[in-house]
């Protein structure tokens, strides 16, 4: 019975470190499955939700606004200087060809006015909807 009462403490001390691991480890596992639970719920959300329409233009409308040549519309207007585009802030140089957006009047670089457009169908500059410009031009 003495050797009971000396390992006594020892015992003790052994149960209540594997109880406490064991909780530890059921605690990680319930935490884990809930976890991936929501992370399934999220992605099925995500995948049955309506997807939103692109806010850009397409190709054809974009091309349909006005271009022409910068050393053109120096000789058209005198008073233009040196002007640069916005969306890639580089001056305007000869023989480089330009996009005019109509609700505004506001020139770029064609192929820097593209590419905005096909992903906002808003003005770099003063963000006038271009958009129901073009509905009404189609009617």
């Amino acid at each position: 019975m003495s050797y009971f009462k000396r390992n006594e403490g020892a015992i003790i001390f052994a149960l209540a470190s594997v109880g406490f691991i064991a909780f530890y480890c059921i605690n990680y596992y319930i935490r884990r499955c809930r976890d991936r639970a929501a992370a399934a719920e999220d992605t099925e959300e995500a995948r049955m939700s309506p997807r939103r329409p692109p806010r850009g233009l397409d190709a054809e409308a974009i091309e349909s606004f006005p271009s022409f040549i910068y050393t053109e519309a120096r000789g058209i207007e005198p008073g233009i200087g040196e002007l640069e585009c916005v969306v890639c802030l580089n001056e305007f140089k000869d023989d480089e060809t330009l996009r005019l957006v109509p609700p505004c009047v506001h020139v770029f670089h064609a192929d820097c006015v593209d590419i905005w457009l096909s992903h906002s169908s808003t003005c770099p500059i003063c963000r006038a909807n271009v958009a129901p410009l073009l509905i009404e031009s189609l009617d």
